[in-house]
């Protein structure tokens, strides 16, 4: 039997629920399917039927034909603290303006990307959502009897860690982890960015451990554009340094709700991932010849990254088609129907990377 061990340590607030939507759970099946979502990513293959069949023989399926598992992950030794009043143990500022409908305060970046977790109504009854808190540690051991399936399960749950989040609004910082210490083979791949003595060099340890991983996965199209992947993805990382985690979700935050708030109401909004609900009770979907397509994740990720000397934002943007060819955005009148354009998400992406020299690009 191969093995890896892993001490993961919390960056930022951990929302993870098992079916009970109010009940915190660090749940292994929501990790292994984050781990197949980032070895697909990696993959990079176009082709549903080939993508499919190699992906269940390595992390099993529900078909007759499909095998079971190779790989086989365990959570243990679980040091962690939770609550479910993230603005008052963080000491966070941000108030919700009725009239224009936004937040405004210090931390108002890190409120918006958080929404969904940290809104409360007296009258909906709504309260905050429980998290696990940043700085808790856990363990998370792989076990396969076969080498090379481990090997790949490794390199994707690199990727997981390191370029990615877990749980709920993971996409917006949410569930940023980071590796402390790695007992067994990674495969020449290095977990550790606390090592890393400023931004220049976490940059660097990225590049090189993506191609590293690259390498173990082995994509196939160059050009995937089927699902959100990393053939021609790129990311940007921030170029101020911060003290704490939530400094750099303020500011990424921030930075993204303004531009938001600036294309407020229009139908392209949703190229950032829908449904949007809008003010006039509009809702932006998608269609597809006679289906509706109810949800599309964002193709853009912030996460928290943490360096020697302090924390830093990074900005991923994923590639791959936002949706099937000849389908449209949609707020339920076809007179409004719009082809969706990349124009928004190219405007955002040119001023993140104007203020922070420039992006990186993960050429398969």
């Amino acid at each position: 039997m191969h093995q890896v061990d892993f001490r993961i340590k919390i960056l930022t607030p951990l929302y993870m629920f098992g079916a009970d939507q109010n009940w915190l759970e660090l749940r292994e099946a929501s990790f292994k399917g984050m781990i197949r979502f980032w070895w697909r990513a990696l993959k990079c293959c176009d082709n549903y039927e080939e993508l499919k069949k190699t992906e269940q023989s390595i992390f099993g399926g529900t078909s007759n034909e499909s095998s079971k598992s190779k790989i086989d992950i365990l959570i243990t030794q679980k040091n962690i603290n939770i609550s479910s009043n993230l603005q008052k143990d963080y000491n966070l500022k941000w108030d919700f303006i009725k009239e224009e409908r936004k937040l405004e305060g210090k931390n108002s970046g890190l409120g918006y990307l958080f929404y969904s977790m940290i809104q409360r109504s007296k009258n909906k009854g709504i309260r905050p959502k429980s998290y696990f808190k940043p700085d808790g540690v856990f363990n998370i051991s792989f076990y396969s009897r076969d080498d090379e399936a481990l090997k790949k399960s490794v390199a994707a749950f690199w990727c997981a860690v390191n370029l990615g989040g877990f749980g709920a609004r993971s996409r917006r910082g949410a569930g940023s982890l980071t590796v402390e210490c790695v007992k067994g083979n990674t495969y020449g791949l290095n977990f550790i960015s606390i090592n890393c003595e400023d931004r220049t060099k976490l940059i660097r340890w990225l590049e090189e451990n993506i191609k590293v991983a690259k390498e173990i996965i082995e994509p196939v199209n160059e050009d995937c554009k089927g699902y959100s992947n990393l053939s021609k993805a790129s990311f940007i990382i921030s170029k101020e340094r911060y003290e704490t985690w939530h400094e750099a979700l303020s500011d990424i935050g921030i930075i993204y709700s303004n531009f938001r708030y600036s294309c407020k109401g229009k139908i392209q909004s949703g190229t950032f991932g829908f449904p949007v609900r809008h003010s006039n009770e509009t809702i932006t979907k998608a269609k597809f010849n006679d289906l509706i397509i109810e949800r599309r994740s964002s193709p853009l990720l912030f996460k928290v990254l943490k360096s020697k000397d302090g924390y830093y934002w990074m900005a991923l943007r994923f590639a791959g088609d936002l949706l099937p060819k000849g389908a449209k955005l949609t707020l339920g009148d076809e007179s409004n129907d719009e082809t969706p354009s990349l124009e928004l998400i190219d405007k955002f992406w040119d001023e993140l990377k104007a203020k922070n020299d420039r992006d990186y690009r993960l050429i398969v």
